[in-house]
């Protein structure tokens, strides 16, 4: 039986359509998974010839992006066709689930909000109480949880003592994974990732601004739901292919970078976004920030 987390703010997500900033449908591969393709090609009128030559057979089905990286059904008002025209089943898998992940454990499915997405920022930042995973559903006798869940569980309380400041309980953490002492120095991080590949020059002047200017480590509500955050989504998944304390690192350090690019109490942190889209959405810059981590812990 399978047992099911989430945070408290997953079940409140829903798309904001034309009032998003950043349309998911621009600038990015809109993969179509075999469901979808079957059904597209039984789609009849206008619609269904538009979907046909719409789409690229070659490799991974995928949406022939228009010259500016747009989903040929996404309107000038930021409206979706498919939507409007054929109801929101019509939408492929990835355009369904997005901006939400999963992950999946021994006994358990975990599911969040990837930061790419702007509301889900929003609804992260915009709660007063500490990160908080919700059990919504559990069936059967209760499965043994794998050691590293349990450890991931064990940070999260820890990091939710609100007794301590943030960053006290950020080197507990690491404490209790074994971590050497970790310098974040956000100077020497930010200039590392001006080095890795990116995409939106918006990013670049940021980066280059927090290496020329001074960081606050922030100790309030938004920061500490923000950890927890990296915590749950990337601890787990991170400490199947290196060590635990690596992993915390790579969680701890996504915040301390954040927070040197910009001010996370601001009303649109824009930056959190843009950190989501060019490192957690990148396997590639993950892989490399991840060992440079542990080359700095030998």
């Amino acid at each position: 039986m399978m047992r099911y987390f989430e945070p408290d703010f997953f079940e409140d997500f829903h798309c904001i359509a034309e009032r998003c900033r950043h349309s998911c449908c621009k600038g990015w591969e809109i993969d179509i998974d075999r469901e979808s393709l079957i059904r597209y090609s039984k789609i009849n009128g206008a619609i269904g010839q538009k979907l046909r030559n719409s789409i690229s057979t070659e490799g991974e089905p995928c949406f022939i992006l228009s010259e500016d990286e747009s989903c040929p059904f996404l309107q000038d008002n930021g409206l979706c066709r498919l939507i409007i025209e054929l109801g929101e089943d019509s939408l492929c898998e990835i355009c369904r689930e997005h901006p939400r992940f999963y992950n999946y454990y021994s006994g358990r499915e975990e599911r969040g909000l990837g930061l790419c997405c702007e509301e889900a920022v929003r609804l992260l930042l915009n709660r007063p109480e500490p990160f908080r995973i919700i059990e919504y559903e559990r069936e059967g006798d209760v499965i043994q949880e794998d050691e590293i869940v349990l450890l991931r569980d064990r940070i999260l309380e820890m990091l939710s003592d609100e007794s301590k400041p943030l960053s006290q309980r950020m080197l507990s953490c690491l404490e209790l994974c074994g971590a050497k002492v970790f310098d974040f120095d956000h100077v020497f991080w930010c200039r590392y990732l001006l080095s890795l590949e990116r995409m939106d020059e918006t990013w670049t002047t940021m980066l280059k601004k927090a290496v020329e200017g001074d960081s606050t480590f922030h100790q309030g509500i938004k920061a500490r739901r923000l950890a927890a955050y990296f915590v749950y989504r990337h601890f787990a998944v991170l400490s199947s292919d290196y060590d635990p304390a690596s992993a915390l690192i790579f969680c701890f350090l996504s915040v301390a970078v954040i927070m040197a690019a910009g001010d996370i109490d601001g009303e649109n942190p824009e930056h959190i976004r843009l950190y989501s889209c060019e490192i957690e959405y990148s396997d590639e810059n993950v892989q490399l920030i991840m060992d440079k981590i542990c080359k700095r812990q030998k």
